[in-house]
């Protein structure tokens, strides 16, 4: 049992855990009991020990945007994922040649799925916090990076 808060998606099979990074970050892991996909990984630490605690294989990264608390934990988790799947760990972000490790830069509109299809999104076009900032949008989620803030940012 997982140590972390839990969330389960609305009619999915697909449940969220909560891992806090930093102070006052969490990192976001979607799984579906096998598999994860992390979302903004700023710390390697907090997420492999996520995926270690919860015997998650990793297969996949979103990044919403360009800062560190948000994608410094990438090489790492690449890193660990390399002795975990032969499978390359895709990374999803926003066009920006500020984020190495992007396997796929993923514009306003697009729909794609992970988790073999078990987790389709939508990627929104969200710039004010940075210019090329994104968000992820399923049917029951968003994931927003830092694009809502309680009394603005």
């Amino acid at each position: 049992m997982s140590t972390y808060p839990v969330h389960d998606l609305a009619e999915s099979k697909l449940r969220i855990l909560a891992v806090p990074a930093f102070n006052d970050n969490y990192i976001w892991l979607v799984t579906d009991g096998q598999r994860a996909v992390v979302v903004d990984p700023g710390s390697a630490e907090a997420a492999i020990a996520a995926l270690k605690e919860t015997r998650l294989k990793l297969e996949a990264i979103l990044l919403t945007h360009h800062q560190a608390d948000h994608i410094g934990g990438v090489p790492g988790l690449l890193d660990f994922a390399n002795g975990q799947t032969a499978n390359p760990v895709q990374v999803i972000g926003p066009d920006d040649a500020r984020i190495p490790h992007i396997t796929h830069r993923t514009h306003d509109g697009e729909r794609f799925s992970l988790l073999d299809g078990q987790l389709q999104l939508s990627t929104l076009s969200v710039p004010g916090h940075t210019e090329t900032h994104v968000a992820y949008l399923s049917d029951a989620v968003l994931f927003c990076g830092d694009t809502l803030f309680s009394a603005g940012c």
